[in-house]
Order: C-alpha cells, then sequence, then structure tokens
C-alpha cells in the first residue's frame, strides 16, 4: 500500500509563514498580492515626491515669514509698515530705489539685508533693492559711484526717490538739485553703535538701523525737510545748570521726523513766516504780551497750522494761559503729585488715553514724566467751542492715586475734593487728570477739509524732553504727535526700537567646561541612548 506523501514527516522545518497570510476558516492560503503592494508604494513615493515640489513651488511664490524673538527684534515696527504702505510710497509711479553698498564678509551684511528686504516687502513691489559688493563687483559699485555722484569711500545704502520725469535727460544744473534733494546716503556705520569688551575686541551693541532707514526714507522722498518754528525768546535757552535744555531733545526728534527747527523772535516779528509748518513753544519761561499774543492767534486762525506747547509749571504764563482757555484747555495752578507713606512723588505715572489718533498703538499704556506736571482742564463738551468747529480732548491723564495738589507749597499735602481734582485712594469721586491734552479746529472726518485743520498739542510738563527723563514711550508719543501737527498720519504710531546685544564674557575655566560638554559628553550621551535603543530592538 503507498504511503501518503501528504502529510509532513515529524521532523520537517516548519513551514515559512511570513510570505502568505494566515488560513482562513474555509482552509484556503491567500498569497500575498505583491504588485498591489509594489505599486501602492510606488505611488506613496511619487505623491511625496509631487509634494515636496508642489510645497517649494508656493514657498517660492508666496512665503511668510514669523520673527519668534521675543521683542519682534527683526521685525519693522508699525510706523514703518504704515508708511511704506501709504500712497507716499505706493502711489509713486516710479518706485523707490536703494542700493546696498555693503561687503558681503561684514560682519553686519546678514543683519541689514533681511532687514532691506523687509522694506522692500511691506513696501509691496514699489521699491527696487539691490546689493552690490564693492570687492567683488568694483565696476558696479563705481558705476553707483558715478551715477549718484558720491565719493563711495566706505560702505553705504543710498536710497533714490526721484521720480520719473527727474530720471529724464535734464540739465545738468537741474539733475545735481534733484540728486540732492531726492537722493540720500546712509553711512552703514551710523545704523549700529559700537562698544569695547574687556578685551578692547568691538562688538556692535546697539542696533539703530529701521530708525535712521525710515528716515532718510521720508527725506528722500519728501525731498526739503518741513520747517517748524522755536520760540526762542521766552524761554530759557541754555540751561547749564540742569545740562541739556529740553529744546534740544525736541530738535533732535524733529530731526528724526525731517523736520528743521528754525529760531524765532515772536518779540521782534509782526507775523509767523508762510514757510511754517508748525510753531514750537518749549517751557516758556516769560509771558507773552498782548501784541504777541496777537500774532499767535493770527496764525493759529490760519488753515492748516500747528502749534506745539509744553509748559514749565513754575512759570506765570497769564496771557498764554488766556489764550489756550479760549480754545478748551486751560493749565492749572497746581501739581500732579501723589502720597506713598510719608514721602510726597512728583513723578507723575500717567495712562496714554483711547480714541485720539496721536494715540494710535499707545491707548491704556503707561508712562511715567519726570520733574515737575501741572494738570490741565479740558472743556471737551463746550457748545460754544463745537459751534466753532473747535474739539479739545485729553490725550493722557494722571494714573489712578495721583491728583492736582492746589496747595503744593505746604508741606504733607492732602487730597482735598473742594480744591483739587483726582483720584486718590478714598476719594469720593474719580475725576480724571489731563496732563497732556490736544486742540482740533475744523472737520478732521472730511477728506475736503482734513487739509484745512489746524491742531494744537499741549503738555504740562517741560522736563520730560531732558535727555536722563526721557522714556521710550514718551519719545513714540512726540513724535506721533508731531506727524499728527504737519498731517502725515501715517507716521502715527509705535515707532522702531532700539535692538541691544548683549556680549557675554566666558572665563577661561568656564570656556573648556562648556567645550568638553558640548564636544565630549554630549555626544557620548546621545551614542549611549542609540546603543540602549538598538539593544532593546535586537532583543
Amino acid at each position: 500500500m503507498a504511503e501518503d506523501t501528504s502529510k509532513p514527516a515529524d521532523n520537517a522545518p516548519d513551514e515559512d509563514t511570513s510570505l502568505v497570510e494566515e488560513t482562513p476558516s474555509n482552509g484556503k492560503v491567500r498569497s500575498i498580492n505583491r504588485l498591489g503592494i509594489g505599486t501602492m508604494a510606488v505611488l506613496q513615493i511619487i505623491f511625496a515626491f509631487s509634494s515636496v515640489i508642489l510645497l517649494n513651488y508656493l514657498s517660492c511664490t508666496k512665503h511668510q515669514r514669523y520673527d519668534l524673538s521675543q521683542h519682534k527684534d527683526y521685525s519693522l515696527s508699525s510706523r514703518s509698515q504704515t508708511y511704506l504702505a501709504s500712497e507716499e510710497v505706493s502711489a509713486r509711479s516710479t518706485p523707490v530705489k536703494m542700493v546696498a553698498l555693503i561687503k558681503q564678509q561684514s560682519p553686519y551684511y546678514l543683519r541689514l539685508r533681511a532687514q532691506l528686504e523687509n522694506y522692500k516687502r511691506f513696501a509691496n513691489d514699489h521699491l527696487d533693492l539691490e546689493f552690490v559688493d564693492p570687492i567683488r563687483d568694483p565696476q558696479r559699485a563705481q558705476e553707483a559711484s558715478t551715477t549718484y555722484q558720491r565719493n563711495l569711500t566706505e560702505e553705504m545704502i543710498i536710497i533714490d526717490a526721484r521720480t520719473e520725469t527727474q530720471l529724464e535727460e535734464r540739465s545738468e544744473e537741474e539733475s545735481r538739485i534733484d540728486l540732492a534733494t531726492h537722493v540720500r546716503t546712509v553711512p552703514v556705520k551710523s545704523l549700529f553703535i559700537e562698544e569695547m569688551d574687556r578685551y578692547n575686541h568691538s562688538y556692535i551693541s546697539t542696533w539703530r538701523d529701521e530708525d535712521l532707514l525710515t528716515t532718510y526714507l521720508v527725506s528722500a522722498i519728501e525731498g526739503k525737510p518741513r520747517k517748524f518754528y522755536f520760540v526762542v525768546d521766552k524761554s530759557q535757552i541754555d540751561d547749564k545748570a540742569e545740562g541739556t535744555p529740553a529744546w534740544k531733545t525736541f530738535q533732535q526728534l524733529l530731526l528724526m521726523q525731517n523736520i528743521q527747527l528754525a529760531p524765532l523772535q515772536i518779540s521782534t516779528t509782526q507775523s509767523i513766516p508762510q514757510d511754517a509748518e508748525g510753531l514750537a513753544i518749549i517751557g516758556p519761561s516769560f509771558d507773552f504780551d498782548e501784541r504777541e499774543i496777537k500774532t499767535l492767534s493770527e496764525y493759529w486762525d490760519r488753515e492748516s497750522s500747528a502749534i506745539f506747547i509744553t509748559l514749565d509749571p513754575e512759570a506765570k504764563l497769564n496771557n498764554l494761559k488766556r489764550f489756550l482757555r479760549e480754545y478748551g484747555i486751560t493749565p492749572q495752578d497746581n501739581r500732579v503729585i501723589s502720597v506713598s507713606g510719608n514721602q510726597t512723588l512728583t513723578a507723575t505715572r500717567a495712562i496714554f488715553n483711547q480714541g485720539p489718533t496721536v494715540n494710535k498703538d499707545l491707548a491704556f499704556q503707561a508712562t511715567q514724566f519726570d520733574g515737575s506736571t501741572s494738570s490741565l482742564e479740558v472743556a471737551s463738551n463746550d457748545d460754544r467751542l463745537n459751534i466753532r468747529n473747535i474739539t479739545p480732548f485729553p490725550l493722557i491723564q494722571a494714573a489712578e492715586g495721583w491728583w492736582g495738589e492746589t496747595r503744593y507749597t505746604e508741606p504733607n499735602p492732602t487730597f482735598d475734593p473742594k480744591e483739587d481734582l483726582g483720584t486718590p485712594k478714598g476719594a469720593p469721586s474719580e475725576t480724571p487728570v489731563p496732563v497732556a491734552a490736544a486742540v482740533l479746529r475744523g472737520l478732521e472726518n472730511n477728506d475736503r477739509t482734513i487739509n484745512l485743520t489746524s491742531r494744537m498739542v499741549v503738555i504740562g510738563n517741560t522736563d520730560y524732553l531732558k535727555p536722563n527723563n526721557m522714556r521710550e514711550e514718551l519719545t513714540h508719543f512726540t513724535n506721533s504727535s508731531l506727524n499728527w501737527l504737519v498731517g502725515r498720519e501715517n507716521l502715527i504710531g509705535i515707532g522702531p526700537k532700539p535692538v541691544t546685544n548683549q556680549k557675554v564674557t566666558v572665563q577661561s575655566a568656564h570656556k573648556s567646561f562648556i567645550d568638553q560638554l558640548v564636544l565630549v559628553f554630549m555626544p557620548l550621551f546621545a551614542l549611549m541612548i542609540a546603543l540602549v535603543l538598538w539593544n532593546s530592538r535586537r532583543s
């Protein structure tokens, strides 16, 4: 009888079941569909490859940068972004051109390249950007030197804001004037501040590139600087005992806004010059007489007039106060103070009001006015002023716990609700104490009359302008006030903040330990983890 060979021997090797699926209930063995698996793998590879290509294509055409630094050190400020998107840049028939003559091996090349590309991106292709390495491309550098008639002895950024008409064939004199008016050169070394470390090695400690680049851009587009007249014969020009006078800080702020501060003696002037974009009265120590008030009133009655006033609380200015009261702002004979324990505080804590255009991006932020501050009474709901299209409104008010003390010369001042205004603890009613206010004469919400409005800003403190007292938020506020006064709403907002680099000096012993940690111990630790994972999978 023949032996049944269908049954495997006991000592026969087990069948390799890794190539077949488990036996179904019907007893039939189903083989793996290798063709289907292979096709699926090929399709997955094709789709993955196509996805990578499409993602790279989308990232090249439409990409978004994200600044993940804590203080947004690599992003343009809202003020610069607003200006680049404004009609001054976007409505130009000829794009603004920037030529950066910077060596690629310079330590600041990458920083400036990224910053200038930010300007190009926010200008929406209304700004042309070109980088030229004077070492690698000396011919192009010489061409730029000839075109712009500049002696390129150092690295610089050239801003060319000439229009299409000005770029056409013109006489030599006209071309020279256009180059002087609408072309600016920014030395690269002026964009940062260098310091020396303990080893006498220089390093970049502070970047101020955006602040200067935006200033030069505005200057190139506008051409000639605007002019503010400063009433010099009513203020203490030289303040040797107190250091740098406040008006010099104000002058520097004006220059950063492409505004020139020109001296004016109102005692010998019959009329404010017609080219005045504004009038500045900084910390007047002497009062105006009747004729000078008349000159001031005649200027204020003009269309598009602008006045910026900071008051010295110590000065007796009866005529000037009467002039301001006529337009809804009355300086008070008091001092804004607070009491902490047995100590009287005079460095006024204040809050920016919400609503006014001047306070764009500053609403509800806190600040501090150093020195003496007097409060202002603002007649916001005066029908007599509304009939004349005059609108006064507060800009900054004292914080909670501060009040305007009328008996400031007496020791141990206390809040008296019958005489004082403010919000000290325990006061029966909270009354806001404005320390800065503005006046608008005309209709600002009408496009046909907005350029005809007159504007005034009054601040009950002058000491805040001194270099040791100037705070970042007050700098932004003053710049915004100046741009609001001259009708440049697109430059209102928080400006660029200086980027400060802190250099850390590591001692030799600590440096040796850090080198061992990074070069030896960390790689060994990673290798040990890899060996443990490999051994666990092997077992």
